[in-house]
């Protein structure tokens, strides 16, 4: 059954702290779910309880932020002070680490960033919390948005009426060392917690540990805070120089405000940014690079092994029918010149001979009888001189009696020799050589090659272009998505592509879109986390024993006995 305080109705407890309480509660006046915060029955007739509990509502109800929790209501109901303020669905800080460990370092600079920006806007309105710590820390979407809670023991610039003695409210991991002495305390001592807890979010564990309370405030007075070893190891430098400006022993060392904590951090973020790009880069092959040099590659390949094949065919042809004429040419000559060698008139041979020489083709022409001596020839050296063999090994064709064969001749010059026996009435009467210049066929074959290879050189630069003009009309598209899944890291979750296009990126801008709309619309609820012990990822120190991480009373001896080991200077 559920209880009731004045007009509110009481629901489940949502949590529990060393002095307060807080249900789920409904307000009918207003129709709204609020989160009640009550003190414990305990503490609730103490007047120093019921002091910085009212305190609270004095210090956040004057506060009107996106990052700090909302105060609706503050009263007393039958002696018990309440707070009745916003109620968040979201795990606190404290949680989220436990079940995300360990955060990227650009959601890490997101949450500080975060509550750096309403710090700023609480101290320039005269409020100091005096109690940042992840616990009080709200995480209200998965994306890592945040707010700040409880400033049950926050403090007011025109207060007058403040405590000067007696114990000092506070959780002892995070106080800053003149918020233990007691001594003034303003925006700077908010910044020192929030050092500790960005020292707790990089290193897993917060800079001072200890068995006690005495212990961990004489440390923080004393001692300088360890170097600070994050679990990235990519964590930059700036970063740890941050840490260690927040944390400085005197307050003048720090930064003096939480705008300017926010520049540094935004320096960081954008080197991060940066390196992420720069290691992309060298990461991956462009999609415009690795799509043309394939597309071109191969075109270029089928297209030269087509041409290479047109080439030889081309090249046989042209050979084929070098070797059609010069056999029928020799065939003709020898059945003309017959009759001649029959009758032994060398000087009709040699005056056929002369006259085909006149063809620049011809190169070499010659008759030679029976007996193999040469009778007419265009070389007049080797007129009576016998005719050498042609060597099997440069013969080229065969066809009945008649053959081709390579021949080099005088300059170096490269020949087809023809060879046709002289027949009359079926009887050899001796043999007709002509020798055909082969630079004819040389330079068809190179003018052939030439015009074949411009085809491919054409026909390259036109896939290349083509290739190119279609993989950037790919890439575009991809580059709009890739812009806008980095608006999504940054937490615009109000980002939508507009373009509207007749492919298939249609239905992935669809799906892009759908899935900002349900993180926009969606809001994170923790499962029910492990014991920080359980999990080995955890970024909270199980040393500490649960009055260190609490807010609590911290009674002046305890104070005392930490200031007596104060260095002199």
């Amino acid at each position: 059954m559920d209880l009731t305080l004045g007009r509110y109705k009481l629901h489940e407890e949502l949590g529990r702290g060393a002095m307060a309480v807080v249900h789920r509660a409904y307000d009918p006046d207003i129709r709204r779910t609020v989160a009640l915060k009550t003190l414990r029955e305990e503490f609730a007739d103490r007047d120093e309880y019921r002091y910085h509990f009212l305190s609270e509502a004095r210090a956040a109800g004057t506060l009107t932020h996106p990052g700090i929790v909302s105060i609706f209501d503050v009263g007393i109901i039958d002696g018990m002070p309440f707070i009745a303020m916003e109620l968040l669905e979201g795990p606190t800080l404290k949680t989220f680490v436990e079940q995300h460990a360990p955060l990227p370092l650009r959601t890490i600079l997101t949450i500080v960033t975060q509550i750096a920006d309403a710090l700023d806007y609480a101290h320039r309105r005269g409020v100091v919390h005096q109690d940042i710590k992840p616990g009080n820390i709200a995480v209200t979407s998965d994306t890592g948005n945040v707010k700040v809670m409880d400033f049950g023991i926050a403090r007011l610039r025109e207060e007058g009426d403040v405590p000067t003695s007696g114990p000092v409210a506070g959780t002892p991991q995070y106080m800053s060392p003149e918020q233990i002495r007691q001594a003034e305390v303003d925006g700077r001592s908010d910044l020192y917690s929030l050092g500790v807890l960005l020292y707790w979010l990089l290193a897993g564990h917060a800079p001072f540990s200890a068995d006690n309370v005495a212990d961990l405030l004489r440390k923080t007075l004393n001692e300088a805070p360890p170097a600070l070893k994050p679990l990235d190891p990519a964590t930059p430098d700036a970063l740890l120089d941050v840490v260690r400006t927040l944390l400085a022993k005197d307050p003048a060392d720090r930064y003096q405000s939480g705008s300017e904590l926010i520049e540094a951090l935004s320096r960081i973020d954008d080197i991060l940014v940066s390196r992420d790009d720069t290691w992309s880069e060298r990461r991956i092959i462009p999609i415009s690079v690795r799509w043309t040099t394939l597309i071109v590659l191969i075109v270029s390949v089928t297209v030269a092994l087509g041409l290479a094949f047109i080439y030889h065919r081309q090249n046989e042809a042209m050979t084929g029918l070098t070797f059609d004429y010069g056999l029928a040419l020799t065939r003709m000559l020898a059945t003309e010149s017959a009759e001649d060698l029959l009758l032994d008139d060398h000087v009709a041979l040699q005056v056929l001979v002369d006259e085909m020489a006149r063809n620049h083709d011809i190169v070499h022409l010659a008759v030679s009888d029976r007996t193999g001596t040469v009778v007419a020839s265009t070389d007049a050296r080797r007129v009576g001189v016998n005719e050498e063999p042609l060597p099997e090994a440069r013969r080229l064709l065969q066809r009945g009696s008649q053959s081709v064969h390579a021949f080099d001749a005088d300059q170096g010059r490269s020949l087809f020799l023809f060879d046709s026996p002289v027949q009359y009435q079926e009887h050899e009467l001796g043999r007709f050589r002509i020798g055909l210049s082969s630079d004819t066929l040389a330079a068809a074959s190179r003018s052939t090659l030439i015009s074949l290879v411009a085809v491919l050189l054409a026909t390259f630069l036109a896939a290349l272009v083509g290739a190119y003009v279609l993989s950037r009309r790919l890439t575009a598209p991809l580059e709009m998505l890739r812009k806008a899944l980095r608006q999504i890291t940054h937490g615009r979750l109000d980002n939508r592509i507009r373009v509207h296009r007749n492919d298939e990126f249609e239905h992935v801008f669809d799906a892009y879109n759908t899935m900002a709309d349900s993180l926009e619309s969606r809001r994170f609820v923790a499962p029910s986390a492990k014991r920080l012990a359980d999990d080995p990822r955890s970024n909270v120190d199980s040393r500490m024993s649960a009055s260190i991480n609490d807010t609590v009373l911290i009674d002046p001896e305890v104070i005392a006995a930490a200031e007596k080991e104060r260095p002199a200077s």
